[in-house]
Protein backbone atom coordinates (compact mmCIF):
# COMPACT_ATOMS: atom_id res chain seq x y z
CA UNK A 1 0.00 0.00 0.00
CA UNK A 2 2.68 2.23 0.80
CA UNK A 3 4.47 2.23 -2.54
CA UNK A 4 1.13 2.67 -3.75
CA UNK A 5 1.01 6.07 -1.91
CA UNK A 6 4.76 6.63 -3.07
CA UNK A 7 3.57 6.39 -6.73
CA UNK A 8 0.29 8.68 -6.57
CA UNK A 9 3.00 11.67 -4.99
CA UNK A 10 5.38 10.99 -7.75
CA UNK A 11 2.45 11.20 -10.16
CA UNK A 12 1.23 14.58 -8.72
CA UNK A 13 4.12 15.71 -8.84
CA UNK A 14 4.30 15.32 -12.76
CA UNK A 15 0.65 16.58 -13.22
CA UNK A 16 1.66 19.42 -11.39
CA UNK A 17 4.18 20.58 -13.66
CA UNK A 18 1.56 19.25 -16.75
CA UNK A 19 -1.01 21.43 -14.69
CA UNK A 20 1.48 24.19 -15.39
CA UNK A 21 1.99 23.92 -19.05
CA UNK A 22 -2.37 23.67 -19.25
CA UNK A 23 -2.61 26.80 -17.57
CA UNK A 24 0.18 28.67 -19.96
CA UNK A 25 -1.62 27.03 -22.80
CA UNK A 26 -5.18 28.75 -21.35
CA UNK A 27 -3.53 32.21 -20.83
CA UNK A 28 -2.47 31.88 -24.76
CA UNK A 29 -5.85 31.32 -25.78
CA UNK A 30 -7.17 34.37 -24.06
CA UNK A 31 -4.56 36.11 -25.29
CA UNK A 32 -5.73 35.28 -28.58
CA UNK A 33 -9.65 35.64 -27.51
CA UNK A 34 -8.86 39.42 -26.30
CA UNK A 35 -7.15 39.95 -29.31
CA UNK A 36 -10.34 38.70 -31.34
CA UNK A 37 -12.73 40.62 -29.09
CA UNK A 38 -10.77 44.11 -29.46
CA UNK A 39 -11.71 45.02 -25.89
CA UNK A 40 -9.31 47.81 -25.80
CA UNK A 41 -10.73 49.40 -28.74
CA UNK A 42 -14.36 48.50 -27.64
CA UNK A 43 -13.53 50.58 -24.38
CA UNK A 44 -12.28 53.23 -26.18
CA UNK A 45 -15.88 53.29 -28.29
CA UNK A 46 -17.92 52.95 -24.98
CA UNK A 47 -15.96 56.05 -23.72
CA UNK A 48 -16.34 57.87 -26.90
CA UNK A 49 -20.32 57.03 -27.09
CA UNK A 50 -20.46 58.81 -23.48
CA UNK A 51 -18.89 61.37 -24.65
CA UNK A 52 -21.30 61.79 -27.82
CA UNK A 53 -24.11 61.52 -25.12
CA UNK A 54 -23.07 64.45 -23.32
CA UNK A 55 -22.74 66.39 -26.45
CA UNK A 56 -26.40 65.33 -27.61
CA UNK A 57 -28.94 68.04 -27.07
CA UNK A 58 -32.25 66.18 -26.07
CA UNK A 59 -34.27 69.29 -25.60
CA UNK A 60 -35.77 69.06 -29.14
CA UNK A 61 -36.87 65.80 -28.52
CA UNK A 62 -38.15 66.18 -25.19
CA UNK A 63 -39.79 69.31 -26.51
CA UNK A 64 -41.48 67.05 -28.98
CA UNK A 65 -42.53 65.07 -26.04
CA UNK A 66 -44.25 67.68 -24.33
CA UNK A 67 -45.96 68.53 -27.26
CA UNK A 68 -47.25 65.36 -27.99
CA UNK A 69 -48.63 65.12 -24.35
CA UNK A 70 -50.35 68.18 -24.96
CA UNK A 71 -52.10 67.24 -28.12
CA UNK A 72 -52.73 63.71 -26.60
CA UNK A 73 -54.27 65.97 -23.28
CA UNK A 74 -56.31 68.02 -25.90
CA UNK A 75 -57.74 65.36 -27.45
CA UNK A 76 -58.19 63.68 -24.12
CA UNK A 77 -60.54 66.72 -23.00
CA UNK A 78 -62.53 66.97 -26.90
CA UNK A 79 -63.31 63.39 -26.17
CA UNK A 80 -64.19 63.91 -22.45
CA UNK A 81 -66.60 66.65 -23.38
CA UNK A 82 -67.72 64.70 -26.92
CA UNK A 83 -68.80 61.91 -24.86
CA UNK A 84 -70.21 63.92 -22.01
CA UNK A 85 -71.89 65.81 -24.27
CA UNK A 86 -73.30 62.30 -26.04
CA UNK A 87 -74.47 61.17 -22.48
CA UNK A 88 -76.02 64.34 -22.09
CA UNK A 89 -78.06 64.19 -25.36
CA UNK A 90 -78.87 60.55 -24.88
CA UNK A 91 -80.46 61.31 -21.00
CA UNK A 92 -82.31 64.18 -22.13
CA UNK A 93 -83.72 61.95 -25.37
CA UNK A 94 -84.54 59.16 -23.28
CA UNK A 95 -86.11 61.65 -20.59
CA UNK A 96 -87.84 63.40 -23.68
CA UNK A 97 -89.09 59.96 -25.04
CA UNK A 98 -90.46 59.20 -21.44
CA UNK A 99 -92.26 62.20 -20.98
CA UNK A 100 -93.64 61.68 -24.01
CA UNK A 101 -95.68 58.62 -23.45
CA UNK A 102 -96.14 59.63 -19.40
CA UNK A 103 -96.44 63.13 -18.72
CA UNK A 104 -97.16 64.75 -22.01
CA UNK A 105 -100.20 63.34 -22.67
CA UNK A 106 -101.99 63.98 -19.37
CA UNK A 107 -101.96 67.76 -20.70
CA UNK A 108 -102.52 67.05 -24.38
CA UNK A 109 -105.22 64.48 -23.18
CA UNK A 110 -106.69 67.29 -21.24
CA UNK A 111 -106.88 69.95 -24.17
CA UNK A 112 -107.91 66.81 -26.74
CA UNK A 113 -110.85 66.44 -24.37
CA UNK A 114 -111.88 70.02 -23.90
CA UNK A 115 -111.42 70.57 -27.41
CA UNK A 116 -113.80 67.61 -27.75
CA UNK A 117 -116.47 69.34 -25.43
CA UNK A 118 -116.62 72.14 -27.70
CA UNK A 119 -116.24 70.64 -30.72
CA UNK A 120 -119.72 68.19 -28.91
CA UNK A 121 -121.19 71.79 -28.96
CA UNK A 122 -120.69 72.63 -32.47
CA UNK A 123 -122.47 69.49 -33.88
CA UNK A 124 -125.41 69.28 -31.96
CA UNK A 125 -126.21 72.84 -32.59
CA UNK A 126 -125.32 72.30 -36.53
CA UNK A 127 -127.45 68.40 -36.41
CA UNK A 128 -130.24 68.91 -33.68
CA UNK A 129 -132.45 69.97 -36.65
CA UNK A 130 -131.96 66.49 -38.11
CA UNK A 131 -132.88 64.66 -35.10
CA UNK A 132 -129.14 64.07 -33.83
CA UNK A 133 -128.60 63.91 -29.61
CA UNK A 134 -125.70 63.28 -27.63
CA UNK A 135 -125.56 59.94 -27.71
CA UNK A 136 -125.27 59.74 -31.77
CA UNK A 137 -122.20 62.83 -31.23
CA UNK A 138 -120.83 60.75 -28.43
CA UNK A 139 -120.47 57.76 -30.52
CA UNK A 140 -119.59 59.49 -34.04
CA UNK A 141 -116.34 61.11 -32.03
CA UNK A 142 -115.54 58.00 -29.86
CA UNK A 143 -115.52 56.22 -33.84
CA UNK A 144 -113.11 59.23 -35.06
CA UNK A 145 -110.74 58.75 -32.04
CA UNK A 146 -110.21 54.87 -32.27
CA UNK A 147 -109.49 55.64 -36.04
CA UNK A 148 -106.78 58.17 -34.82
CA UNK A 149 -105.74 56.10 -32.47
CA UNK A 150 -104.54 53.60 -35.10
CA UNK A 151 -103.07 56.08 -37.77
CA UNK A 152 -100.67 59.01 -37.29
CA UNK A 153 -103.74 61.84 -37.39
CA UNK A 154 -104.75 63.86 -34.84
CA UNK A 155 -108.02 63.81 -33.12
CA UNK A 156 -108.23 66.98 -32.48
CA UNK A 157 -107.52 68.33 -35.57
CA UNK A 158 -110.29 66.14 -36.55
CA UNK A 159 -112.64 67.14 -34.06
CA UNK A 160 -112.30 70.87 -35.01
CA UNK A 161 -113.04 69.94 -38.16
CA UNK A 162 -115.78 67.61 -38.21
CA UNK A 163 -117.42 70.85 -36.57
CA UNK A 164 -117.12 73.05 -39.61
CA UNK A 165 -118.33 70.18 -41.77
CA UNK A 166 -121.46 70.04 -39.92
CA UNK A 167 -121.74 73.50 -39.69
CA UNK A 168 -121.14 73.54 -43.42
CA UNK A 169 -124.42 71.17 -43.73
CA UNK A 170 -123.15 67.98 -43.90
CA UNK A 171 -125.04 65.82 -41.75
CA UNK A 172 -123.06 63.55 -39.05
CA UNK A 173 -122.17 59.94 -40.09
CA UNK A 174 -121.10 61.99 -43.33
CA UNK A 175 -118.95 64.44 -42.12
CA UNK A 176 -117.57 61.14 -39.82
CA UNK A 177 -116.92 59.16 -42.62
CA UNK A 178 -115.67 62.42 -44.77
CA UNK A 179 -112.85 63.02 -42.31
CA UNK A 180 -111.97 59.32 -42.56
CA UNK A 181 -111.83 59.55 -46.16
CA UNK A 182 -109.82 62.86 -46.09
CA UNK A 183 -107.09 60.90 -43.69
CA UNK A 184 -107.16 57.83 -46.07
CA UNK A 185 -106.68 59.91 -49.08
CA UNK A 186 -103.63 61.70 -47.00
CA UNK A 187 -102.08 58.20 -46.33
CA UNK A 188 -102.24 56.62 -49.77
CA UNK A 189 -100.80 60.13 -51.01
CA UNK A 190 -97.93 59.95 -48.96
CA UNK A 191 -99.30 63.25 -47.11
CA UNK A 192 -98.73 64.44 -43.41
CA UNK A 193 -101.04 64.83 -40.68
CA UNK A 194 -100.70 68.87 -41.17
CA UNK A 195 -101.14 68.57 -44.55
CA UNK A 196 -104.54 65.86 -43.85
CA UNK A 197 -106.02 68.60 -41.47
CA UNK A 198 -104.88 71.90 -43.97
CA UNK A 199 -107.15 69.75 -46.66
CA UNK A 200 -110.02 68.91 -43.87
CA UNK A 201 -110.47 72.59 -43.44
CA UNK A 202 -110.30 73.77 -46.46
CA UNK A 203 -112.47 71.31 -48.19
CA UNK A 204 -114.98 71.69 -45.22
CA UNK A 205 -115.04 75.64 -46.87
CA UNK A 206 -115.81 74.35 -49.46
CA UNK A 207 -118.71 72.16 -48.83
CA UNK A 208 -120.27 75.45 -47.18
CA UNK A 209 -120.41 77.38 -51.00
CA UNK A 210 -121.54 73.93 -52.22
CA UNK A 211 -118.94 73.03 -54.63
CA UNK A 212 -115.52 72.78 -55.13
CA UNK A 213 -113.86 75.89 -56.98
CA UNK A 214 -110.37 75.66 -58.25
CA UNK A 215 -108.99 77.58 -55.29
CA UNK A 216 -110.61 74.88 -53.13
CA UNK A 217 -108.73 72.24 -55.59
CA UNK A 218 -105.51 74.19 -55.44
CA UNK A 219 -105.03 73.86 -51.79
CA UNK A 220 -105.70 70.03 -51.82
CA UNK A 221 -103.01 69.79 -54.88
CA UNK A 222 -100.47 71.54 -52.19
CA UNK A 223 -101.54 69.52 -49.50
CA UNK A 224 -100.45 66.72 -51.98
CA UNK A 225 -103.87 64.94 -52.42
CA UNK A 226 -104.67 66.31 -55.82
CA UNK A 227 -103.09 63.40 -57.77
CA UNK A 228 -104.78 60.88 -60.39
CA UNK A 229 -106.65 58.93 -57.72
CA UNK A 230 -108.53 61.40 -56.36
CA UNK A 231 -109.45 62.93 -59.74
CA UNK A 232 -110.42 59.94 -61.29
CA UNK A 233 -112.88 58.85 -58.01
CA UNK A 234 -114.26 62.19 -58.40
CA UNK A 235 -114.80 61.95 -62.04
CA UNK A 236 -116.09 58.25 -61.38
CA UNK A 237 -118.55 59.60 -58.66
CA UNK A 238 -119.67 62.89 -60.95
CA UNK A 239 -120.93 60.02 -63.59
CA UNK A 240 -122.29 58.26 -61.58
CA UNK A 241 -124.99 61.18 -59.76
CA UNK A 242 -125.13 62.98 -63.74
CA UNK A 243 -123.51 66.14 -62.57
CA UNK A 244 -120.89 65.99 -65.80
CA UNK A 245 -117.46 65.81 -64.88
CA UNK A 246 -115.91 63.80 -68.19
CA UNK A 247 -117.97 65.96 -70.12
CA UNK A 248 -116.99 69.04 -68.72
CA UNK A 249 -112.88 67.76 -68.59
CA UNK A 250 -113.63 67.17 -72.43
CA UNK A 251 -115.28 70.57 -73.12
CA UNK A 252 -112.71 72.89 -70.98
CA UNK A 253 -109.81 70.39 -71.88
CA UNK A 254 -108.45 68.92 -68.29
CA UNK A 255 -109.67 68.63 -64.60
CA UNK A 256 -107.94 71.60 -63.80
CA UNK A 257 -109.82 74.05 -66.05
CA UNK A 258 -113.13 72.15 -65.73
CA UNK A 259 -113.34 73.51 -62.26
CA UNK A 260 -113.05 77.01 -63.29
CA UNK A 261 -115.87 76.80 -65.78
CA UNK A 262 -118.25 73.65 -64.80
CA UNK A 263 -119.85 73.05 -61.35
CA UNK A 264 -119.97 69.67 -61.48
CA UNK A 265 -117.87 68.62 -58.36
CA UNK A 266 -121.21 69.50 -56.04
CA UNK A 267 -120.86 68.62 -52.53
CA UNK A 268 -122.21 65.18 -52.93
CA UNK A 269 -119.54 63.79 -55.37
CA UNK A 270 -117.12 65.31 -52.72
CA UNK A 271 -118.90 63.31 -49.66
CA UNK A 272 -119.82 60.28 -51.53
CA UNK A 273 -115.89 60.01 -52.46
CA UNK A 274 -114.88 61.03 -49.27
CA UNK A 275 -116.67 57.82 -47.91
CA UNK A 276 -115.70 55.26 -50.54
CA UNK A 277 -111.91 56.17 -49.72
CA UNK A 278 -113.18 55.58 -45.57
CA UNK A 279 -114.18 52.18 -46.77
CA UNK A 280 -118.00 52.88 -45.82
CA UNK A 281 -119.86 50.86 -48.55
CA UNK A 282 -119.40 47.39 -49.50
CA UNK A 283 -119.05 45.62 -52.89
CA UNK A 284 -122.22 44.81 -52.73
CA UNK A 285 -123.58 48.54 -51.57
CA UNK A 286 -121.56 49.88 -54.61
CA UNK A 287 -123.45 47.84 -57.00
CA UNK A 288 -126.48 48.64 -55.56
CA UNK A 289 -125.81 52.48 -56.24
CA UNK A 290 -125.41 52.04 -59.76
CA UNK A 291 -121.44 51.15 -60.16
CA UNK A 292 -120.51 48.30 -62.10
CA UNK A 293 -119.10 44.92 -60.69
CA UNK A 294 -116.01 46.05 -61.61
CA UNK A 295 -116.33 49.61 -60.63
CA UNK A 296 -117.44 48.42 -57.06
CA UNK A 297 -114.08 45.75 -56.97
CA UNK A 298 -111.83 48.54 -57.58
CA UNK A 299 -113.34 51.27 -55.06
CA UNK A 300 -113.45 48.80 -52.49
CA UNK A 301 -109.58 47.60 -53.52
CA UNK A 302 -109.02 51.25 -53.20
CA UNK A 303 -110.08 51.57 -49.72
CA UNK A 304 -108.53 48.78 -48.54
CA UNK A 305 -105.54 50.01 -49.71
CA UNK A 306 -106.14 53.47 -48.23
CA UNK A 307 -106.85 52.25 -44.79
CA UNK A 308 -104.21 49.81 -44.66
CA UNK A 309 -101.74 52.92 -45.97
CA UNK A 310 -103.42 55.42 -43.18
CA UNK A 311 -103.21 52.39 -40.29
CA UNK A 312 -100.51 49.90 -40.84
CA UNK A 313 -96.68 51.51 -39.46
CA UNK A 314 -94.33 51.45 -42.29
CA UNK A 315 -91.77 53.60 -40.25
CA UNK A 316 -90.50 54.99 -36.74
CA UNK A 317 -91.88 58.04 -36.61
CA UNK A 318 -95.38 57.00 -37.61
CA UNK A 319 -94.94 54.21 -34.49
CA UNK A 320 -94.24 57.18 -32.40
CA UNK A 321 -97.21 59.52 -33.50
CA UNK A 322 -99.14 56.30 -33.24
CA UNK A 323 -98.17 55.80 -30.06
CA UNK A 324 -98.30 59.56 -28.80
CA UNK A 325 -101.81 59.75 -30.17
CA UNK A 326 -103.04 56.45 -28.66
CA UNK A 327 -101.68 57.86 -25.31
CA UNK A 328 -103.16 61.05 -25.35
CA UNK A 329 -106.37 59.32 -26.74
CA UNK A 330 -106.00 57.68 -23.17
CA UNK A 331 -106.06 60.69 -20.74
CA UNK A 332 -109.18 62.34 -23.09
CA UNK A 333 -110.80 59.42 -22.08
CA UNK A 334 -109.79 59.33 -18.30
CA UNK A 335 -110.56 63.59 -18.23
CA UNK A 336 -114.36 62.37 -19.84
CA UNK A 337 -114.48 59.86 -16.91
CA UNK A 338 -113.65 62.07 -14.10
CA UNK A 339 -114.93 65.43 -15.23
CA UNK A 340 -117.68 64.02 -17.33
CA UNK A 341 -119.52 64.24 -21.10
CA UNK A 342 -120.86 67.42 -22.68
CA UNK A 343 -123.80 67.70 -20.34
CA UNK A 344 -122.56 66.20 -17.51
CA UNK A 345 -119.55 68.43 -17.13
CA UNK A 346 -122.15 70.99 -18.01
CA UNK A 347 -123.87 70.79 -15.21
CA UNK A 348 -120.73 69.85 -12.29
CA UNK A 349 -118.93 72.82 -14.00
CA UNK A 350 -121.70 75.19 -13.73
CA UNK A 351 -122.43 74.34 -10.12
CA UNK A 352 -118.87 74.88 -9.18
CA UNK A 353 -119.19 78.29 -10.78
CA UNK A 354 -121.62 78.96 -9.16
CA UNK A 355 -120.57 78.40 -5.62
CA UNK A 356 -117.42 79.51 -6.20
CA UNK A 357 -117.87 82.72 -8.40
CA UNK A 358 -120.26 83.22 -5.83
CA UNK A 359 -117.69 83.32 -3.15
CA UNK A 360 -115.01 84.97 -5.39
CA UNK A 361 -117.84 88.27 -5.66
CA UNK A 362 -118.99 88.31 -2.38
CA UNK A 363 -115.49 88.54 -1.65
CA UNK A 364 -114.95 91.31 -4.09
CA UNK A 365 -117.73 93.23 -2.91
CA UNK A 366 -117.07 93.23 0.67
CA UNK A 367 -113.10 95.03 -0.79
CA UNK A 368 -114.58 97.53 -3.01
CA UNK A 369 -117.21 98.31 -0.15
CA UNK A 370 -114.36 99.05 2.31
CA UNK A 371 -112.45 100.58 -0.15
CA UNK A 372 -115.27 103.22 -1.74
CA UNK A 373 -116.69 103.72 1.73
CA UNK A 374 -112.59 104.79 2.88
CA UNK A 375 -111.24 106.26 -0.03
CA UNK A 376 -114.26 107.51 -2.40
CA UNK A 377 -115.62 111.06 -2.81
CA UNK A 378 -118.85 111.67 -1.10
CA UNK A 379 -120.81 112.04 -4.79
CA UNK A 380 -119.05 108.93 -5.56
CA UNK A 381 -120.39 106.78 -2.73
CA UNK A 382 -124.03 107.96 -3.43
CA UNK A 383 -123.97 107.59 -6.94
CA UNK A 384 -123.57 104.14 -5.68
CA UNK A 385 -126.33 103.67 -4.33
CA UNK A 386 -128.44 103.22 -7.15
CA UNK A 387 -127.71 105.68 -9.03
CA UNK A 388 -126.80 104.56 -12.77
CA UNK A 389 -127.83 107.74 -14.85
CA UNK A 390 -125.25 110.15 -13.55
CA UNK A 391 -126.19 112.72 -16.16
CA UNK A 392 -129.75 112.65 -15.26
CA UNK A 393 -128.87 113.08 -11.58
CA UNK A 394 -127.00 116.04 -12.18
CA UNK A 395 -129.99 117.15 -14.60
CA UNK A 396 -132.64 116.76 -11.61
CA UNK A 397 -130.51 118.46 -9.23
CA UNK A 398 -129.68 121.58 -11.41
CA UNK A 399 -133.78 121.87 -12.12
CA UNK A 400 -134.35 121.10 -8.59
CA UNK A 401 -131.76 124.25 -7.55
CA UNK A 402 -133.29 126.73 -10.21
CA UNK A 403 -136.38 126.30 -7.98
CA UNK A 404 -134.48 129.01 -5.80
CA UNK A 405 -132.61 131.20 -8.48
CA UNK A 406 -129.87 130.34 -10.65
CA UNK A 407 -126.83 130.95 -7.92
CA UNK A 408 -125.81 127.05 -8.14
CA UNK A 409 -125.56 127.48 -12.07
CA UNK A 410 -123.31 130.01 -11.89
CA UNK A 411 -121.17 127.81 -9.62
CA UNK A 412 -121.57 124.84 -11.65
CA UNK A 413 -120.20 127.33 -14.62
CA UNK A 414 -116.82 128.86 -13.06
CA UNK A 415 -116.39 124.92 -11.52
CA UNK A 416 -114.17 122.43 -13.09
CA UNK A 417 -116.14 119.62 -11.99
CA UNK A 418 -120.18 119.28 -10.94
CA UNK A 419 -118.92 117.61 -7.92
CA UNK A 420 -116.44 120.82 -6.58
CA UNK A 421 -119.20 123.29 -7.76
CA UNK A 422 -121.68 120.72 -5.38
CA UNK A 423 -119.28 120.85 -2.48
CA UNK A 424 -119.10 124.89 -2.59
CA UNK A 425 -123.13 124.98 -3.52
CA UNK A 426 -123.69 122.95 0.07
CA UNK A 427 -120.82 125.30 1.31
CA UNK A 428 -122.59 128.78 0.56
CA UNK A 429 -125.87 127.30 1.09
CA UNK A 430 -127.17 127.29 -2.23
CA UNK A 431 -128.29 123.77 -2.23
CA UNK A 432 -129.12 121.22 0.34
CA UNK A 433 -129.61 118.03 1.36
CA UNK A 434 -133.17 118.28 0.57
CA UNK A 435 -132.49 119.48 -2.55
CA UNK A 436 -130.56 116.09 -3.30
CA UNK A 437 -133.58 113.53 -2.09
CA UNK A 438 -135.75 115.70 -4.21
CA UNK A 439 -133.56 115.29 -7.33
CA UNK A 440 -133.43 111.22 -6.22
CA UNK A 441 -137.21 111.85 -6.42
CA UNK A 442 -137.85 113.07 -9.80
CA UNK A 443 -134.90 111.07 -11.22
CA UNK A 444 -137.04 108.28 -10.22
CA UNK A 445 -140.21 109.59 -11.45
CA UNK A 446 -138.85 110.06 -14.78
CA UNK A 447 -137.27 106.69 -15.22
CA UNK A 448 -140.58 105.35 -14.44
CA UNK A 449 -142.85 107.20 -16.43
CA UNK A 450 -141.07 106.71 -19.39
CA UNK A 451 -142.38 103.93 -22.08
CA UNK A 452 -140.58 100.27 -22.92
CA UNK A 453 -139.18 102.10 -25.96
CA UNK A 454 -138.33 105.42 -24.25
CA UNK A 455 -136.67 103.73 -21.71
CA UNK A 456 -134.29 101.35 -24.34
CA UNK A 457 -133.56 104.61 -26.47
CA UNK A 458 -132.42 106.50 -23.23
CA UNK A 459 -130.49 103.26 -22.25
CA UNK A 460 -132.57 102.81 -18.74
CA UNK A 461 -132.18 98.76 -17.88
CA UNK A 462 -134.74 96.93 -15.64
CA UNK A 463 -132.40 96.61 -13.11
CA UNK A 464 -131.43 100.37 -12.74
CA UNK A 465 -135.22 101.27 -12.21
CA UNK A 466 -135.28 99.08 -9.57
CA UNK A 467 -132.17 100.66 -7.92
CA UNK A 468 -133.58 103.85 -7.79
CA UNK A 469 -136.77 102.93 -6.51
CA UNK A 470 -135.00 101.24 -3.72
CA UNK A 471 -132.88 104.45 -2.83
CA UNK A 472 -136.01 107.03 -3.39
CA UNK A 473 -137.77 104.66 -0.92
CA UNK A 474 -135.22 104.80 1.37
CA UNK A 475 -134.68 108.55 1.84
CA UNK A 476 -138.05 108.75 2.29
CA UNK A 477 -138.87 106.31 4.93
CA UNK A 478 -135.46 107.29 6.70
CA UNK A 479 -133.42 104.24 6.27
CA UNK A 480 -131.13 105.76 3.98
CA UNK A 481 -129.56 108.96 5.26
CA UNK A 482 -129.04 111.83 2.51
CA UNK A 483 -127.42 114.03 5.26
CA UNK A 484 -124.72 111.16 5.77
CA UNK A 485 -124.01 111.70 2.27
CA UNK A 486 -123.63 115.42 2.15
CA UNK A 487 -120.98 115.50 5.02
CA UNK A 488 -119.07 113.39 3.06
CA UNK A 489 -119.07 115.02 -0.03
CA UNK A 490 -118.18 117.95 2.13
CA UNK A 491 -115.21 116.47 3.98
CA UNK A 492 -112.06 115.50 1.49
CA UNK A 493 -112.02 112.31 0.71
CA UNK A 494 -109.39 109.11 2.01
CA UNK A 495 -108.00 109.06 -1.61
CA UNK A 496 -107.37 112.99 -1.29
CA UNK A 497 -105.74 112.12 2.00
CA UNK A 498 -103.14 109.56 0.68
CA UNK A 499 -102.54 112.00 -1.82
CA UNK A 500 -102.18 115.05 0.41
CA UNK A 501 -100.27 113.22 2.60
CA UNK A 502 -97.75 111.70 -0.04
CA UNK A 503 -97.60 115.60 -0.62
CA UNK A 504 -96.75 116.58 2.38
CA UNK A 505 -94.32 113.94 2.77
CA UNK A 506 -92.49 115.45 -0.34
CA UNK A 507 -92.56 118.97 0.84
CA UNK A 508 -90.79 117.67 4.15
CA UNK A 509 -87.91 115.87 2.20
CA UNK A 510 -87.32 118.92 -0.24
CA UNK A 511 -87.04 121.02 2.94
CA UNK A 512 -84.15 118.98 4.09
CA UNK A 513 -82.12 118.46 0.95
CA UNK A 514 -82.24 122.31 0.24
CA UNK A 515 -79.77 123.11 3.00
CA UNK A 516 -77.25 120.15 1.94
CA UNK A 517 -77.67 121.10 -1.63
CA UNK A 518 -76.85 124.98 -0.94
CA UNK A 519 -74.27 123.53 1.38
CA UNK A 520 -72.64 121.71 -1.84
CA UNK A 521 -72.80 124.30 -4.41
CA UNK A 522 -70.87 126.85 -2.03
CA UNK A 523 -67.77 124.39 -1.61
CA UNK A 524 -68.03 123.05 -5.03
CA UNK A 525 -69.59 125.96 -7.33
CA UNK A 526 -71.21 124.36 -10.94
CA UNK A 527 -69.04 124.19 -13.87
CA UNK A 528 -68.15 126.78 -16.03
CA UNK A 529 -67.19 127.13 -20.01
CA UNK A 530 -63.98 128.13 -19.42
CA UNK A 531 -63.77 125.53 -17.13
CA UNK A 532 -64.96 122.78 -19.51
CA UNK A 533 -62.30 124.56 -21.86
CA UNK A 534 -59.52 124.31 -19.65
CA UNK A 535 -60.34 120.46 -19.21
CA UNK A 536 -59.77 119.83 -22.32
CA UNK A 537 -56.56 121.75 -22.91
Amino acid sequence: MSRTIDERIVEMRFDNRQFEQNVQTSLSTLDKLKRGLDLDNAAKSLDGLGDAAKRCDMSVLGKSVETVQAKFSAFQVVAMTTLSNITNSAVNTGKRLVSALTIDPIKTGFQEYETQIGAVQTILANTQHEGTNLQQVNRALDELNTYADKTIYNFTEMTRNIGTFTAAGVNLRTSVDSIKGIANLAAISGSTSQQASTAMYQLSQALAAGKVSLMDWNSVVNAGMGGKVFQDALVRTSELLGTGAQNAINMYGSFRESLTRGEWLTTEVLTETLKQFAGAYSEADLIQQGFSEAQARDIAQMAKTAEDAATKVKTFTQLWDTLKESAQSGWTTTWEILVGDFEEAKEVLTEVSDAIGGVISETSQARNELLSGGLSSGWKQLLDQGIADEGGFIESIQEVARESGDAFDKLVADSESFSDALKQGLTDGVVSSETLTQAVHNLREKMTGMSQEERKAAGYTAEMIEQIEALDKGLQNGSVSMEEFTEKILRPSGRENLIQAVWNAAKGLVSVITPIKDAFREIFPPATADQLYSLTE
